[in-house]
């Protein structure tokens, strides 16, 4: 990045390498939207810092008759830290096109009970969606042009486009909203424009430096919009033109085709449709804008060069090396990170299979799970006999069998999915002559919203009621991902969660035995400190209490308890004041186990 030599075996190689190196400025952050990339590839030899975008490409639609027709999403790309750029530019000239397949709207990671889209309908035979891009980015070209930037727009024809929204649900594709969009709508006060085509142009009366290196360009170009002068009102109550807005060039007929419009603290610059992009671009960083906007251009302007390597100060080298060599060792620890990353998403994929999975991944899962439960026989039925379409996992504990039906659904469950575990058990009874058979329906419900947010526990007081008159269990995915982290922290054991998968009703795996000695009054130290009065329940110092706050339960241990200033090994009653391992959050309940 700062022109650093790689490491090598001979000088020769060395010098090289450092000639071939380029040093990327850090500004101005420039994107660069639908230019070519022989564009990209000369701004980035010269050093700029560069990223690309896109407002679309033009999509080929197959409505081939009258009753076909086809949604669509957007296709517009751009940098996620495009606010933190300096200069924007557009290229209006681009008409590059993509295949319906390649932007078709999918409905397989869809979240909640609708989707949305665009609308193609027969005769339309190629969607523009750049239009509706360019509005979506106005937003963020407005921000942008708050603070010291530059946006730059290559003009090409004036179109208006009608977009169709659709809401799609399990009844019906319902179109929402019809609108027109106009696609030059790139910011707030974009001046009033028409379409108007030729390849003539001249420098308008008032004789501005810009001008001459568009004039330059000109040959082989062309226009294909005019604009009007923007006014506004006076004092007076009187029309005068805009003059933050400078024509650049104009037409044979004296309408203007180029313009600066200086906008809040940021400027818009308009061109023609220049034929030689690169060149033109290229000259106009290097040699204007750097002087008009020497902030914006810290390595490119005025005295620039003293910045850029090769004049450089007393111990400036060795620092920009060690900055180099922390760069690397950054990178490289990145690196090892993500990888380190991966590998636990690898390792305990089957707890993320609970809470998004459905089908096969999600049966497997929980037999993952249940295994890791301790578990001693755990079959899964899907995979030893796919043809068998009864329960989906058996467990055989000798003492008692469970069998277990496992959905992933993307809203809540039927009565019938709940009920239907009850079938299975009563004939694995018959086939066992026992009665020791319990069942168990296991559901990852909304599988698309984040658990959080989702309906918990999912299931109605019917469903609740019947399972337990039907003597079957009720539990959700959600409740065994909850649970594993419980049985980590020591919150709860193993055998208690094993215990609880035979149990009638909702299912709740959450500690047992447990004795709310209530909440704390106040807290001190960060919350490592709390006031509990207690009311004849035995604190002893070195045991475990259970906090709860939210339903989510966690544990800590007592270091120690004082009461008026003096530490005791226990206390029963009274207002006690105890030291815990671990900050607690205020208006957490606090419990302890019942031995």
């Amino acid at each position: 990045m700062f022109g650093r030599k790689k490491q090598d075996s001979t000088k020769e190689k060395e010098v090289k390498v450092e000639t071939d190196e380029k040093s990327i400025h850090e500004s101005p952050q420039i994107c660069l939207f639908d230019l070519d990339e022989s564009v990209l590839e000369g701004f980035k030899d010269a050093s700029y810092n560069c990223s690309e975008g896109t407002l679309g490409k033009m999509v080929r639609v197959p409505n081939d008759r009258r009753d076909q027709q086809h949604f669509l999403k957007l296709n517009y790309s751009l940098p996620v830290n495009l606010h933190e750029h300096d200069i924007l530019v557009f290229n209006m000239d681009f008409y590059e096109e993509v295949d319906y397949e390649s932007i078709q709207i999918s409905l397989d990671n869809v979240t909640g009970h609708s989707a949305h889209a665009l609308l193609s309908a027969f005769p339309e035979k190629i969607f523009n969606p750049r239009a509706y891009a360019t509005r979506i980015l106005s937003k963020e070209v407005n921000e942008i042009l708050k603070k010291e930037s530059i946006v730059i727009v290559f003009a090409s024809s004036q179109e208006t486009v009608r977009y169709q929204q659709v809401e799609i649900n399990s009844y019906e594709n319902r179109i929402t909203n019809q609108t027109d969009i106009n696609n030059t709508q790139f910011y707030k006060g974009f001046p009033y424009c028409y379409n108007k085509t030729g390849k003539k142009m001249k420098s308008p009366d008032k004789d501005i430096k810009l001008t001459s290196l568009l004039l330059k360009y000109s040959v082989g170009s062309n226009y294909e919009l005019a604009f009007h002068h923007p006014t506004h009102w006076d004092n007076s109550n009187k029309q005068i033109k805009d003059n933050n807005f400078i024509p650049l060039l104009l037409n044979n007929d004296g309408e203007i085709i180029s313009f600066y419009h200086a906008h809040s603290k940021g400027a818009v610059l308009v061109f023609p449709c220049i034929k030689d992009k690169r060149s033109f671009l290229l000259e106009l960083f290097n040699n204007y804008l750097s002087e008009i906007f020497p902030n914006l251009f810290p390595y490119h302007g005025q005295f620039g060069w003293l910045d850029n390597g090769e004049y450089l100060l007393p111990g400036e080298a060795e620092l920009i090396d060690e900055r180099a060599d922390i760069e690397k060792w950054y990178i490289a620890e990145v690196e090892a990170n993500e990888k380190s990353i991966e590998t636990v998403k690898e390792n305990y994929s089957f707890l993320r299979d609970l809470i998004s999975e459905s089908g096969d991944k999600l049966v497997s899962a929980v037999e993952h799970y249940l295994k890791w439960l301790g578990f001693p026989n755990v079959l899964n039925l899907d995979e030893t006999t796919p043809d068998l379409l009864e329960e989906d996992i058996q467990v055989d504990c000798e003492d008692r069998f469970l069998v277990v039906e496992i959905k992933g659904v993307g809203g809540t469950s039927t009565d019938k999915d709940c009920s239907q575990i009850s079938k299975i058990r009563y004939r694995r009874a018959e086939q066992r002559n026992k009665f020791d058979v319990y069942g168990l329906y296991i559901v990852n419900h909304q599988r698309y919203m984040p658990p959080k947010t989702r309906n918990n526990p999912p299931f109605t007081e019917n469903q609740i009621n019947d399972a337990v008159l039907d003597k079957r269990g009720l539990l959700t995915t959600y409740d065994l991902y909850n649970a594993y982290f419980l049985i980590e922290s020591g919150v709860i054991l193993k055998d208690e969660v094993r215990d609880c998968l035979f149990e009638y009703g909702l299912v709740e795996l959450k500690p047992k035995s447990l004795v709310s000695i209530g909440i704390p009054q106040e807290y001190f130290s960060s919350g490592t400190v709390a006031i509990i009065d207690l009311n004849g329940i035995r604190l002893t110092k070195g045991a475990s209490l259970y906090v709860k706050k939210n339903d989510q339960y966690s544990k800590v241990e007592i270091i120690s308890l004082r009461v008026n200033d003096q530490d005791f090994d226990e206390v029963e009653t009274g207002e006690v004041g105890v030291k815990l391992s671990s900050s607690v959050k205020s208006k957490s309940e606090f419990f302890v186990k019942q031995v």
